[in-house]
């Protein structure tokens, strides 16, 4: 599938958001026991912008806590979202809410969150959050679970806004009049396995 006015295709997005933190939340092993238990995304609702650099792209991120579902849509006018449920490992895609394309992929649950170093604390879009090491990739959450800056190579997503307030149920649903698609250019269950 082409780009769609040099944005992310809906393979793309799949990949950056799932290779960008594939190890993240797998399940590392060697848990710190100081470590306070955290669980990612935390217990409440929440909206946060993140900017993905070096592919300068924003990326507003929705959370349902009652729900366990993420929702990603790329600000860049390619009117892509991404719901990710967390319980069950259902991801879908869809490109202008369907109408231009409705595709739907496996991933493993959320794993739980082991990191294998403690840093320090540090400011992220006024934030207060505390580095943690995870399989070589580095993550700043805030005391409540969301994860507000993650760097992984050259890829770096860091939060610029963060407002915790309720999001509304129907943002986080798939219509079901849409009839989904395999994710183009994957074979079942070959799409990076998402961690969130």
């Amino acid at each position: 599938m082409s780009n769609i006015g040099k944005s992310l295709t809906p393979v793309s997005l799949a990949l950056v958001l799932g290779l960008s933190m594939s190890a993240l939340l797998g399940g590392a092993s060697g848990s710190l026991a100081q470590t306070p238990a955290r669980t990612l995304f935390g217990n409440a609702d929440f909206e946060m912008d993140w900017r993905l650099e070096p592919q300068n792209k924003t990326l507003r991120v929705r959370y349902s806590a009652a729900v366990k579902r993420l929702r990603i849509e790329a600000l860049d006018g390619s009117q892509q979202v991404m719901l990710r449920d967390l319980v069950k490992g259902d991801v879908v895609i869809l490109i202008a809410q369907g109408q231009k394309g409705a595709f739907a992929q496996k991933s493993p649950p959320l794993g739980p969150f082991q990191p294998q170093e403690v840093g320090e604390t540090r400011q992220i879009a006024g934030q207060s959050c505390r580095d943690f090491m995870v399989q070589g990739q580095k993550l700043c959450v805030t005391d409540d679970g969301i994860p507000v800056a993650v760097e992984f190579g050259e890829i770096r997503i860091t939060a610029t806004s963060l407002m915790r307030q309720a999001q509304h149920p129907a943002l986080f649903q798939v219509p079901k009049e849409l009839k989904l698609q395999p994710l183009p250019g994957a074979a079942a269950n070959t799409v990076p396995k998402l961690p969130f």
